[in-house]
């Protein structure tokens, strides 16, 4: 919250991965009532397809979603 006359000022912090990031989910949160759904992946992969161009006609919402379609779940 600002107050007072002084200009406010915004910064944009943007952060990338190191190259060979695995995304996954922590173990400690998957169980047979919470199995893991989709494989873990490698977030440059993910990256890279996020503005390549089938990418570029996704809703930027459903990048993900449409990524973690490429790689089929985990079967129980």
């Amino acid at each position: 919250m600002m107050n007072g006359d002084n200009n406010p000022y915004s910064i944009a912090v943007f952060a990338i991965l190191i190259e060979g990031t695995i995304i996954k989910a922590p173990k400690e949160l998957i169980d047979e009532q919470h199995p893991q759904l989709y494989k873990d992946f490698d977030f440059m992969d993910f990256f890279l397809f996020a503005f390549s161009d089938p990418a570029k006609h996704i809703d930027s919402g459903e990048q993900l979603h449409a990524f973690a379609s490429l790689s089929p779940p985990i079967s129980n």
